[in-house]
């Protein structure tokens, strides 16, 4: 039984090494957006790079991101 042990620690350490690895990769990427610069040419292109990391994290952790926001409920009055 050690030995089947032992594989899921590997298994949950690969697993726990890919989230980190999926993690680092968007948090490189929003650092290097340039937010100064709106003419910037792959604007769009580097967003939906952005968007799908986040998507591949999420689906990683098991987390269902709800950005949902109400008019109510934001505290904004206009």
């Amino acid at each position: 039984m050690a030995g089947s042990q032992d594989m899921f620690d590997a298994i949950v350490m690969a697993d726990e090494s890919r989230k980190m690895k999926v993690l680092e990769s968007l948090i490189g990427m929003i650092q290097k957006f340039p937010y100064d610069d709106p003419t910037y040419d792959k604007l769009h292109e580097d967003l939906d790079k952005i968007r799908g990391k986040f998507k591949q994290l999420c689906s990683l952790l098991n987390v269902q991101p709800d950005f949902k926001i109400s008019v109510e409920g934001s505290g904004l009055s206009f």
